[in-house]
């Protein structure tokens, strides 16, 4: 890249210590020490309710699609949580609930 040293000697801006350089396409940022660094946002599975299997299953697809990258690659993840702020509408929510489906305290059908 481009060497700066020559007009300016001291870091002291914040883009001095921010390892971007340039966006040089949708998505793609071009970093100062050469690397190019793509970032994408997914919603994965719950998986606070998975089974056993379930969790050896999407551990051994997400292994498999890694191990096709080969090597010179470096994965960041980043996990962001936020707590729900109530039960979602529900177009099946009635009066009379399913025996089936006992009510929870505070759910949002069976408060009044």
């Amino acid at each position: 890249m481009l060497n700066l040293a020559e007009y300016r000697h001291r870091r002291d801006r914040l883009a001095d210590f921010l390892p971007w350089a340039a966006l040089v396409a949708r998505g793609v940022v071009l970093n100062k020490d050469g690397a190019f660094q793509r970032t994408a946002r997914f919603r994965g599975p719950d998986l606070e309710s998975s089974t056993a299997a379930e969790l050896v299953a999407i551990t051994s697809r997400l292994n498999n699609a890694l191990r096709r990258l080969g090597s010179g690659w470096t994965i960041f993840v980043e996990a962001q949580r936020q707590q729900a702020r109530g039960y979602p509408a529900s177009p099946f929510c009635a009066r009379s609930p399913s025996p089936a489906f006992p009510p929870r305290p505070g759910r949002g059908c069976w408060t009044n």
